[in-house]
């Protein structure tokens, strides 16, 4: 009995020395345990560290190509001012193109050439308004400029035709037609003297323009009429063509015209619009 209860003690003894010792073992295996996650723990992110440097590298690296590509852009802009100043450079080019028209009235060449008017009071316009002097209709009816050079009580007689005519400055014109329109203030002057002056203007115009058309307007019979008024009529149209067969002749005296005047003769708008359109059927 007393040997079952000594071997019972020994076994009671030997389990409270193996629970204690199992006791005392588990906080050292559990500190062996978390001695050994510890560095596990620490490699991802030590790695983890490295992975997101290479990420952070790399953003900086494309900053610089996005301020480069900003650059670029910056830089095109300038350089489509200058296509854009190109473009408005070319408008000076194209100015020379429109003012051509322009420099035909003063002399230069064009398709459309101009019409220069030499004349007397008709040719000023005397008792009409501006836009219906035949002049002016002339220009609206053709499409073509005309210049004018007249003076209120104008003849051959007196050379102010002659005058007016250095005036005109035809070579700088370069007219494809000049009209004479003189003759009224004429009438009584010596048929010889008018015809003398006649060929003088006319040979003039020839040289100095000869490539235009001339055309002759002379006496208005509501003014003049009778034999003095025939006589100065045909010495006018005589001598223009004896220098120039061609010369286009408007005798509203010889053709009968009728139309009505102002009180002091110088004929009205029908008279002017009339001769408005025989002028334009010569340009």
């Amino acid at each position: 009995m007393i040997a079952v209860r000594v071997s019972r003690r020994v076994r009671r003894i030997g389990y409270g020395i193996a629970f204690g010792a199992g006791i005392a073992l588990a906080p050292i295996a559990a500190g062996a345990a978390s001695a050994d996650t510890g560095p596990v723990a620490d490699a991802p992110s030590s790695s983890a560290a490295q992975r997101v440097k290479p990420v952070v590298v790399p953003k900086p690296a494309v900053q610089p190509v996005a301020a480069k590509s900003v650059t670029k852009a910056v830089a095109a802009n300038p350089v489509a001012k200058p296509v854009a100043g190109k473009a408005l450079a070319a408008k000076p080019a194209a100015k020379p193109a429109a003012r051509k028209p322009v420099a035909a009235q003063r002399g230069g060449s064009t398709d459309r050439g101009s019409v220069v008017v030499i004349g007397a009071s008709v040719s000023s316009g005397k008792e009409v308004s501006a836009s219906q002097a035949y002049p002016s209709r002339v220009a609206a009816l053709s499409g073509h400029p005309v210049r004018v050079s007249s003076r209120v009580g104008a003849g051959y007689a007196d050379g102010s035709i002659a005058r007016l005519t250095r005036a005109a400055n035809l070579p700088a014109q370069n007219p494809s037609l000049v009209v004479l329109q003189a003759g009224t203030n004429d009438v009584g002057a010596p048929p010889a003297l008018v015809a003398g002056q006649v060929r003088q203007v006319v040979s003039t115009v020839r040289q100095q323009a000869p490539g235009a058309k001339i055309a002759v307007v002379t006496v208005f019979p509501s003014i003049h009429r009778g034999a003095a008024a025939r006589t100065t009529d045909a010495a006018i149209i005589g001598a223009a063509r004896s220098v120039d067969p061609s010369v286009v002749v408007i005798s509203p005296l010889s053709e009968g015209w009728t139309y009505r005047s102002a009180e002091d003769g110088h004929p009205g708008s029908a008279a002017h619009e009339r001769i408005a359109e025989r002028v334009s059927g010569l340009v």
